[in-house]
């Protein structure tokens, strides 16, 4: 492929220094750069919390010296994950000794007769093919997640005090996660990359015009000077790249990777397991399990794949664990439940799902908290949905969390993980102690506290939690172990909301006292109950329950062993004063 790049990165009408950095790069040898392709990169450093400058460089910097060590023929994706794990990993170490510090990164790397984009935050890359504009990835910001919910209109978006709020950057955490996006491209196509200080000021229609119009180097030139005029509040860069000419696939000379069958138990990437899953990422691990994205030759789809560690297939409980949450997916069938496909014969356990571009609802409460009302009264009544269907198929998950919620890229939302699910059909595990199993201290209800299987309500209690979460930023209970914040959901109730957030309704607050009852009784009695106080308002009756809270009564917990320390200290006194007696009358 031979393309030609132009670009320019100004300070902008307001800022004092520029934070975002921008960089191409190619092979200067033609076989090379057949093997590799060429890049370019445009990072946004985040001013608000400083560094950006920083951030931003050694981001792009990264990925250069990545690319450039990059052998023949690898896949981008590869080069990409590479990238990525090696930026996110120096950025969150640098936070340590220069204070935090982050970045948006878009970088494209063109090869034969395409172009492959891996993005994260709000930096933007588009198509611009005859007379037409195209944008190719999607924003890691929170008003884009609103607009993809329907909680907020797309015109709105940019006079959003959110607007500016990401999701998702490199060194927000030790790993991070990004989008790629695959575009073939024809001779004469542009693709621009651009940050937010160009697109948050100018219109789409005027970018397309201007590029149109002019030659390149001038059309940056002049749309660095339009987002000026227009007092644009953040430094503004761009990128365009124009494709002169490209290759058919068949024209690169160097090899297609090997893909390994697994030896023994072992599986990463580029294994092919059972002949059919290629392994082409990590997407997580836990201590139960390993999470892979993973191309289904069968079927030419995405999926995940779900591998439990050797000591889980070795455990029996942990193995009853795995075995039902595949057991009870299989028989789901809900646009909100993640879906479990089946797979006939397996050379070791394993899970194979619908793979998801998105985040958790956690990922998010970690950048945004609390949530507008109407959002978390929008979510929660979509959680509230999938409950209904699980509860009428006789289906509890017992382990309801933001962790195990996921808000896609497409605006749609799946309930995960049903390895502590309870179906009528399935035989009772009994676990010793607090474990895992148990569920999440933070979002249990009080009967699994008391050692109760649980029914539908204990769902809702952990969904008046969650939204309890969302509404106020806060957990509703804290403290210094499980085994207090346990306790607390036994003996009281949370602080009422409003108290924490006095911005929310008098309607909100009852909907979340009610669904978190301690008496499963007093509860809502279904999820469809309150999905309907949730989308109306005017039919909530205010009952005053936050008149009718109970502190929780941690001292039980912190003091429970003191008569018990007491008698054993006046046993050793007594003991002792009996030993010096008898060698007192023996001497």
């Amino acid at each position: 492929m031979k393309v030609k790049c132009f670009q320019v990165s100004s300070v902008g009408a307001v800022r004092d220094h520029n934070e975002d950095f921008v960089v191409f790069w190619e092979p200067e040898d033609f076989q090379q750069r057949l093997g590799v392709g060429s890049i370019a990169i445009l990072a946004d450093g985040v001013g608000g919390i400083g560094n950006g400058d920083v951030a931003s460089r050694m981001a792009a910097e990264t990925a250069i010296d990545v690319f450039r060590e990059a052998k023949p023929g690898i896949p981008p994706a590869d080069v990409f994950r590479q990238i990525f794990d090696t930026a996110s990993t120096k950025i969150f170490q640098a936070s340590r000794d220069k204070g935090r510090m982050a970045t948006t990164m878009v970088t494209s790397i063109f090869r034969n007769d395409k172009v492959s984009i891996a993005h994260v935050g709000d930096s933007r890359a588009y198509l611009i093919r005859k007379g037409r504009i195209k944008r190719l990835t999607s924003d890691h910001t929170y008003t884009s997640l609103q607009v993809k919910f329907g909680l907020l209109l797309e015109r709105n978006a940019m006079t959003s005090p959110h607007r500016s709020t990401l999701t998702r950057a490199l060194g927000f955490d030790p790993i991070c996660h990004y989008d790629v996006v695959v575009e073939p491209l024809q001779a004469g196509d542009t693709v621009l990359q651009c940050s937010d200080g160009l697109y948050g000021f100018v219109l789409d229609e005027e970018i397309l015009e201007i590029i149109n119009k002019f030659h390149p180097g001038q059309a940056c030139k002049n749309l660095i000077a339009l987002a000026e005029r227009r007092q644009a509040s953040d430094n503004v860069s761009l990128q365009l790249i124009q494709i002169w000419d490209v290759d058919t696939p068949a024209g690169a000379l160097a090899p297609a990777a090997k893909i390994s069958q697994p030896t023994g138990k072992d599986v990463n990437v580029g294994t092919l397991l059972d002949g059919r899953f290629e392994i082409t990422d990590v997407i997580a691990k836990s201590g139960m399990a390993s999470l892979f994205k993973a191309n289904d030759r069968e079927t030419g789809a995405a999926v995940a794949l779900k591998i439990p560690h050797l000591q889980i297939e070795s455990d029996p409980a942990g193995f009853e664990r795995f075995r039902r949450e595949e057991e009870i997916g299989l028989r789901l069938n809900n646009p909100y439940i993640l879906k479990i496909f089946p797979v006939k014969q397996k050379s070791r356990p394993y899970i194979v799902m619908e793979y998801l571009d998105g985040q958790t609802l956690n990922d998010l409460l970690n950048r945004v908290r609390p949530l507008p009302e109407p959002d978390a009264a929008k979510i929660a009544s979509r959680i509230c949905e999938a409950l209904d269907y699980l509860h009428k198929n006789q289906v509890v998950h017992r382990d309801l969390k933001p962790q195990n919620i996921m808000l896609c890229n497409d605006g749609s939302l799946r309930i995960m993980d049903f390895g502590i699910a309870k179906s009528l059909a399935s035989r009772r595990l009994t676990f010793v102690g607090f474990t895992p199993a148990m569920g999440t201290p933070a979002y249990m209800a009080p009967e699994q506290v008391k050692g109760s299987r649980g029914d539908h309500r204990t769902d809702i209690y952990s969904l008046g939690a969650i939204l309890y979460e969302m509404a106020t930023g806060e957990v509703p209970f804290g403290g210094d172990s499980p085994y207090v914040i346990m306790n607390s959901r036994v003996t009281g109730d949370p602080v009422a909301p409003r108290k924490i957030n006095p911005k929310l309704t008098p309607v909100m607050e009852e909907i979340i006292l009610h669904a978190m009852e301690r008496d499963p009784k007093r509860r809502y009695q279904s999820a469809a109950e309150m999905q309907r106080e949730l989308n109306d308002y005017e039919s909530v009756s205010l009952t005053k329950r936050y008149e009718r809270l109970r502190s929780p009564q941690v001292w039980k917990s912190r003091f429970r062993m003191v008569p018990m320390i007491v008698v054993f200290l006046l046993l050793w006194i007594l003991g002792f004063f009996l030993m010096f007696l008898y060698f007192k009358k023996h001497r």
